[in-house]
């Protein structure tokens, strides 16, 4: 089965990045397309796209200076199928792209996922985290190739740690970054 395609272009600002999409991503051939994921409509009310979308649009996101990604590409049924060689191969990719294209900011989709990205060596202007630093969501203090790092929780379904309301708040408040005047 085939992964997504990227939406990723320079002069973005924000890209979003999931850790890897799901199966019903990859037959509909769209990105955050599972019947639980909260992706399409806290982006609304973020008011990062000026109407409602869906992930058919998902495209149409460029249009509006916004890029989709994800971490690896290989679609799953979940993360524990992933590796660590998947990891480490989607770190290294995903490194290329945000220092090619330069988005102004990361919005990274999931703390697990962040950890992930954070977990190595300096690359990139990285700093590796400790496995007890907490990452909490939000703007953070690391650059990645002067990209502003903002870590959001997983939309999914399957993330039960977050309301919807708190992920609102959080998507508000990423919202807030990139349109700051309304």
């Amino acid at each position: 089965m085939l992964g997504l395609p990227d939406y990723v272009t320079s002069d973005l600002r924000v890209l979003f990045v999931g850790i890897n999409p799901g199966l019903r991503s990859a037959v509909v051939g769209h990105h955050f397309a599972g019947h639980s994921n909260r992706f399409w409509k806290l982006l609304a009310d973020s008011r990062l796209v000026p109407r409602p979308v869906n992930y058919w649009e998902d495209a149409r996101l460029l249009e509006w200076g916004i890029g989709l990604t994800n971490l690896v590409a290989r679609p799953t049924t979940g993360t524990h199928e992933l590796t660590q060689k998947d990891y480490r191969r989607g770190r290294f990719a995903l490194l290329k792209k945000i220092a090619h294209f330069r988005p102004k900011i990361l919005a990274l989709l999931g703390i697990g996922m962040a950890r992930i990205l954070f977990s190595e060596s300096p690359l990139g202007n990285v700093s590796p985290v400790s496995k007890t630093m907490q990452i909490k969501p939000g703007l953070q203090t690391v650059c990645i190739h002067q990209s502003q790092v903002f870590v959001l929780p997983n939309p999914s379904g399957r993330n039960a740690h977050y309301s919807y309301q708190a992920m609102s708040r959080l998507f508000q408040a990423l919202g807030q970054m990139v349109n700051p005047i309304r």
